[in-house]
């Protein structure tokens, strides 16, 4: 028996040796290669060189290599292959395809180039989808959206949904919610089929100015074609958020309406939804629907107000500070702030709400002089306007709509905190008091919920931080206090009296 032995250092130079070796190697490719091959294959086609099976469409017969049509879709592959009996066949009919459009998809696969233009991009699409040209669709879907505008996309949308294209589809839905101000206005809108629009209008995407534009849109479409619509409305209205609208306004728009039977039917309908009278002063606006109804969709216009207040004079001290009238609104579209119209009297501890789309400023004060103006502002006409005064000047009072009306509640009262309740009604233009907090107290939280107003914490007549809270319901006119009513104060630690 022999041995070898063989020592590590000449296994150490081996291994580098067969390192170096390795290191040396590259795969690569090349395109150039690939694209002279798919020319010379072209090449045999068009001179019938090789070709093994004849492909009639329409009127056209042409000669192609199996292989090669195979090799481009799955379709073609099932064709050729799998026990299909047109696998030995010397000539195959190929139904749906127009002559002209099957030339212009066989030039692709011979040559991965296309011509697609305005005119025959639907009939492209179409076919290479049926055949599984998947490249092709991709190609003719990129073509679209970039000949994409607000004129033309309801029709790309219907093409679309009609060979089931969903990435396209997609990609033009989001196109119409973005556009649909424009959209809207369009033949092609008034065109949609019943269920195409509810789908349009019940999007959260819907960039909007206010909801009103959506309720119009759907009114539109319906009086497109009464007679053959009428019987959608229900249908068509579903998706508009009724309770962000103003009662006021759509009671005007019932009464322009020419068509008698329709108006009667539409008045009807919004009975159900926001109990719209003959009277809109009778009107109560208060909505069942559920909590999606009630806010403004994700991509609806939205303005933030800055109004009043106060700023410190240079020096920085307290004492340097001044009362404000000026007014800054952002724009959640453009992300930016801009000036507005001011308010007529500067003023701090002011209290603010939106009824009906107005913009309400109520009380405050101003170097110790406490306010009970009250001004509202129309964010179309961009003016503000006075309106029925307060009956008691109150500062860092809270404000809130609510049914209709606006509330304003509690606040400084002269030298005093006050815990009386008052109720505004924008028909009569006057404010009533309606009763009183079960606490007294100022710069508290404010809001409505289902109907109820809630005030939360705040400060007491002791000058105490609260943590209270008090619900109260406009309709019983009853102050419902919680079942925990404890008052902690944060400066002195002591508990108030119950």
């Amino acid at each position: 028996m022999s041995c070898v032995s063989v020592s590590p250092s000449h296994c150490c130079s081996c291994d580098a040796a067969t390192a170096n070796q390795a290191s040396d190697q590259s795969l690569l490719s090349s395109d150039r290669y690939a694209r002279l091959i798919l020319a010379q294959i072209n090449k045999m086609r068009l001179c019938s060189d090789f070709c093994d099976v004849r492909l009639k469409v329409g009127s056209g017969v042409f000669r192609v290599h199996r292989l090669v049509l195979a090799a481009s879709s799955p379709y073609f592959s099932a064709l050729f292959s799998g026990g299909m009996s047109e696998v030995d066949q010397e000539e195959v009919q190929i139904l749906g395809v127009e002559t002209q459009v099957f030339e212009v998809l066989l030039d692709f696969i011979y040559t991965g180039m296309i011509s697609v233009t305005v005119d025959n991009v639907q009939e492209l699409m179409v076919a290479a989808d049926m055949l599984q040209l998947q490249e092709v669709v991709t190609v003719c879907g990129e073509f679209l959206k970039g000949h994409m505008d607000p004129s033309n996309c309801v029709g790309i949308f219907q093409f679309l949904e009609q060979i089931a294209c969903m990435d396209m589809l997609e990609f033009t839905e989001n196109y119409i919610h973005v556009h649909f101000l424009e959209v809207c206005t369009s033949d092609d809108f008034r065109g949609l089929s019943k269920d195409q629009l509810v789908k349009i209008l019940r999007s959260e995407e819907l960039r909007i100015e206010d909801e009103y534009q959506v309720f119009t849109a759907a009114m539109d479409w319906v009086l497109h074609d009464v007679p053959k619509r009428k019987k959608h409305i229900v249908e068509v209205l579903e998706p508009v958020r009724f309770p962000l609208l103003s009662p006021q306004r759509l009671f005007k728009y019932i009464e322009s309406m020419t068509d008698f039977s329709l108006r009667v039917a539409l008045q009807t309908l919004l009975k159900e939804y926001t109990e719209v009278t003959k009277s809109p002063k009778e009107n109560k606006t208060y909505s069942l629907l559920q909590p999606a109804k009630m806010r403004p969709r994700r991509k609806a216009r939205k303005y933030l107000y800055a109004i009043g207040g106060y700023t410190r004079l240079q020096g920085g001290r307290w004492s340097d500070s001044r009362a404000l009238s000026c007014v800054e609104r952002f724009d959640t579209f453009n992300q930016y702030w801009t000036t507005v119209s001011s308010i007529h009297q500067a003023r701090s501890g002011l209290g603010v709400a939106v009824l009906e789309g107005m913009i309400y400023v109520v009380g405050g004060e101003k170097d110790s002089m406490i306010f009970d103006c009250t001004e509202r502002y129309d964010p179309v006409t961009k003016q503000w306007a006075s309106v029925a005064s307060l009956n008691f000047p109150r500062c860092g009072v809270g404000v809130c709509p609510c049914h209709g009306a606006l509330y304003a509640l509690g606040g400084w009262i002269g030298s005093e905190i006050g815990k009386t309740m008052e109720r505004y009604d924008p028909e009569e233009n006057k404010w009533e008091v309606i009763g009183t907090m079960a606490v007294p107290r100022y710069y508290f939280g404010c809001c409505e919920l289902q109907g109820f107003i809630y005030v939360i914490g705040g400060i007491s007549d002791e000058g105490m931080e609260l943590r209270s809270a008090e619900a109260y319901d406009p309709i019983s006119r009853r102050m419902e206090r919680p079942a925990r009513h404890g008052h902690t104060s944060r400066l002195c630690g002591r508990r108030l009296p119950q």
